[in-house]
């Protein structure tokens, strides 16, 4: 057995790393997608996909496929399993992708991964054969990692609140949970089919493929029920590559080859290897498409990776370190959402209730030290009893009762405890005991052992502790200071309270190297006796000792099954253990970082704070080294974004280009401490209120001379539509609104903008006020639109939708202007301005005398975009436009003579 796993290892691991590579890259798959798909475009043709491949896969592997067909009835129930199985399936897809779209694509991915954990609860009550119950610890850990995904949701909630996106992020959630529930569903397929094949490889393979297929036909008639049209129009070769890698990387390969190198190498590192695909995905979203990652989401992201791994590998974790670090996590998210105010007088009633719990700590301490040695005594009293007491010569009795001890000692339910002091009350009962006086005095001593290890804390000890200790974290974090290291101070000493608090609770097992000097210290009687020392299973399972706790002399015995017999050697686990300190040690190095990246900054887009009222960007924290420049995405954006930057750095002041979201930006702009500098392309009419405020009292500054654009609706003509659309309000005739029909259900389709534009918001809310029934208004992708638009006129066929000017549509189609954005006060022509913020007037006085005199004309515009409509990149339009305006903007960053 060992020589065939050895020999498989090389391929199980590059299997699984494989595995990991697919999970990671679905996230970076979407990014490279881009806007040329939209998530229900991207999930449908990637599950096709995999499912035609199952289809393929299960004809040419005929004999097995025909296998299960002719299984009966456990065909059936693995068809019904893995139906229930598809439809959480469908969940997870389809609120992940929606997810990834919608929110913040770490963010997402984060809240997402909760699913192991889900799974780990949903298995225990749907298939409880299959996994032992949570301990109280464990669930703790699980609902620690609920709470750091709730707050990058709440986070969320206080992005984009004005234009609604914010809520998108309630995909990922559903997501996380679509997965967490397909599982034990999947496993009880797998069950039934691998009877039928053989092969819990190929038995994974069906039952995936199955739940697979039933995915794809769920969210297909959920977008057919919610009347979602799939827009393929953009797909190229590279867009169905990448769904290709998804679904049979992701959907097929990854599932099937990790099954099979789960079950058939027991690693503890290999197994857990699934847990850092968020980790891996976050780092290549940051890394490749500059996406931000907010403190509270890496604080959640080494949470939810620190309880997935202890869950995993049954780490112990009633230590007292272990228990505060997962207290001070509570503490941490807590920092985030409670109030910072002024309280009178109760700052004095704070330390007052503080220094009580110094105190009483101290007390109990000292109190329970003194028992601790008191109880050490007696327990060494009773092992020389129990030797004592036994007359056998190979030690029988006594090598039993010692091992009853020590696996009472360790046992965690009060049930175990008492069935193995029975057991050690039973043993001093043999009738091969024939002194009775020495068993008198080893039941006196088991007794008199027994009442002081029982007698640690008292009821009113233990409810004076955590009353002071609780009253006085809580007291601490709310009067903390608004510095980060106020707020940094007032965890340290959570931290510590708690530490405190559990140490006194267990104080023999509670110390960094406590439990294992107590393992070999509690090994006293077995040398006496000429046994081997014993270790108790549940120590084993534990994870807290290792080959290296023992001499590599000393014989130990690593546990025992119910029929007495040892159970081997114990599990080496010293590649996890490191990856598994060092996760914990990320956990406290995100703790102390939360509070300090959250607070420096003031009400920066950077914080992210879960404060659902806090209307903030989703953007990471400002650059102090360089003046950051917008891109918002569209053409003229971009050029103009990257000629500021060039033009700055001509005059030594350093610059970066970064993308953002359209929406996301309106937030920044508008920020007590934005990230963005300037905005390269603002049509200030279409702005919000509160953008355009800030532009009236000076906090956010345009340039003299905007350029000329205008907006409005346009239609790409037929003949028809010619003669019988004159104007918006036509559309409200079924019949006219049927010319623009592309989807065969008899309703026209209006494109409003791409989601998060203010002027799709503002044609959104002028449909929904009119009678417009037969009109299906679309936000989606201003990509998609374009591709779908050139089909449609291959067709002939018309088509109407919001568009302005510069754009390279009218030069390309005969469009017709068929009037203004309804609720608009603009007329035909709006200014269009470059924006900077107030800031940069103390940040680079010529920057800012630069920026106000810059300008661009709407025929540099047109041939920004033509340019870029003829495939050249945006940097060399730029770097052109600047070489030959140089004197220009030397002049327009000069100071004012006189």
């Amino acid at each position: 057995m060992t020589t065939r796993t050895t020999t498989k290892l090389p391929a199980i691991t590059l299997a699984a790393v494989a595995s990991v590579v697919f999970w990671s890259l679905k996230p970076i798959f979407i990014s490279m997608i881009g806007d040329r798909g939209d998530y229900a475009e991207v999930y449908v043709a990637s599950a096709a996909i995999a499912v035609a491949v199952s289809i393929l896969v299960s004809c040419i592997f005929w004999k097995r496929t025909s296998a299960l067909l002719r299984s009966g009835s456990r065909f059936y129930k693995a068809v019904g399993w893995s139906s229930v199985a598809g439809l959480f399936l469908a969940m997870w897809y389809y609120g992940f992708y929606r997810a990834l779209y919608g929110a913040a694509k770490a963010d997402a991915t984060i809240i997402a991964f909760v699913w192991p954990l889900i799974a780990t609860v949903a298995i225990r009550f749907i298939t409880p054969e299959t996994a032992a119950k949570l301990k109280p610890n464990q669930w703790l850990l699980v609902i620690a990692s609920f709470a750091g995904a709730a707050a990058i949701g709440m986070a969320n909630v206080g992005v984009n609140q004005s234009t609604g996106t914010s809520h998108e992020i309630i995909w990922a959630f559903v997501a996380a949970l679509g997965s967490g529930m397909y599982l034990p569903f999947a496993f009880k397929a797998t069950n039934q089919i691998e009877k039928a094949v053989e092969s819990k490889p190929f038995a994974t393979f069906y039952s995936i493929s199955i739940a697979n297929g039933v995915a794809l036909l769920a969210v297909l008639i959920l977008l057919r029920t919610t009347d979602h049209p799939l827009r393929f129009y953009a797909f190229d070769a590279q867009v169905m590559f990448i769904c290709a890698l998804i679904g049979i990387g992701t959907y097929l390969i990854a599932e099937v080859t990790w099954t099979w190198a789960f079950q058939e190498y027991k690693s503890l590192t290999l197994s857990s290897l699934p847990y850092f695909s968020p980790a891996v995905s976050v780092i290549l979203l940051h890394v490749l498409f500059d996406e931000p990652v907010r403190p509270i989401a890496i604080v959640g992201l080494v949470l939810i990776l620190f309880s997935n791994l202890t869950l995993h590998a049954n780490q112990k974790s009633t230590n007292a370190l272990s228990l505060t670090l997962i207290a001070t996590v509570y503490v941490a998210l807590a920092s985030q959402v409670l109030p910072i105010e002024e309280f009178g007088s109760i700052p004095e009633m704070a330390a007052a209730l503080t220094g009580l719990f110094a105190i009483l700590a101290g007390f109990i301490l000292s109190r329970a030290s003194e028992r601790r040695t008191q109880e050490v005594d007696a327990r060494a009293i009773l092992v020389r009893k129990f030797i004592a007491v036994d007359p056998t010569e190979d030690s029988t009795i006594a090598d039993r009762l010692l091992c009853d001890l020590l696996e009472f000692e360790f046992s965690e339910t009060s049930e175990e405890k008492a069935r193995y002091l029975k057991s050690i009350r039973d043993a001093l009962t043999d009738e091969r005991i024939t002194d009775e006086n020495r068993r008198e005095e080893a039941q006196d001593a088991l007794s008199t052992w027994h009442a002081m290890y029982s007698d640690r804390l008292s009821i009113g000890e233990t409810a004076a502790l955590w009353l002071t200790g609780i009253g006085s974290v809580v007291f601490v974090m709310l009067l903390r200071d608004v510095s980060p290291f106020g707020t940094a101070g007032s965890i340290v000493f959570a931290a510590g309270a708690f530490l405190a608090i559990f140490t006194i609770r267990d104080y023999d097992q509670n110390n960094l190297h406590g439990f294992s000097n107590q393992i070999r210290r509690l090994q006293q009687g077995f040398a006496d006796i000429g046994k081997p020392y014993y270790v108790p299973a549940e120590v084993v399972q534990s994870g807290y000792i290792s080959p290296t706790t023992f001499a590599k002399t000393d014989v130990v015995r690593y546990g025992r099954s119910d029929d007495g017999e040892n159970l081997g050697d114990i599990p080496k686990r010293s590649v996890f253990r490191s990856v598994y300190m060092g996760t914990a040690a990320l956990v406290i190095l995100a703790i102390l970082i939360l509070p300090v990246s959250s607070l420096t900054s003031g009400r920066s887009s950077a914080t992210a704070a879960p404060r659902p009222d806090d209307v903030i960007a989703s953007t990471t924290g400002d650059d102090t080294d360089a003046i950051v420049i917008a891109d918002p995405g569209w053409t003229a954006a971009t050029v103009a974004a990257e000629i500021i930057r060039l033009a700055l750095d001509e005059q030594g002041i350093p610059a970066t280009v970064e993308s953002v979201d359209q929406a996301d930006l309106s937030a920044d702009l508008v920020a007590d401490d934005p990230k963005f500098h300037v905005h390269p392309d603002l049509w200030v009419a279409n702005q919000s209120l509160e953008l355009k405020e800030a532009i009236a009292d000076g906090r956010l500054i345009v340039n003299d001379e905007p350029y000329k654009a205008s907006q409005g609706i346009f239609i790409l003509d037929n003949d028809r539509t010619r003669r019988e659309v004159t104007s918006l309000d036509d559309l409200a005739d079924p019949a006219t609104a049927a010319l623009f029909d592309t989807d065969g259900d008899g309703d026209g389709e209006f494109w409003l903008g791409a989601r998060g534009w203010v002027s799709a918001q503002n044609l959104r809310e002028w449909v929904d006020s009119q009678d417009l029934s037969s009109v299906e208004a679309e936000e989606y992708s201003e990509t998609i639109f374009k591709a779908k638009l050139e089909e449609l006129s291959r067709a002939g066929q018309p088509a109407v939708f919001y568009d302005y000017v510069p754009d390279g549509l009218h030069e390309k189609y005969d469009l017709r202007r068929l009037g203004d954005v309804p609720g608009e006060q603009t007329a035909d022509e709006v200014e269009v301005h470059v924006a900077h913020g107030d800031e940069l007037t103390e940040i680079s006085p010529t920057a800012d005398r630069l920026l106000q005199n810059l300008s661009f004309s709407t025929e540099d515009m047109n041939t920004f975009i033509a340019r870029s409509d003829e495939g050249i990149d945006p940097d060399d339009i730029a770097r052109e436009w600047v070489d030959s305006h140089d004197e220009l903007i030397a002049d327009w960053a000069a100071p004012p003579v006189g």
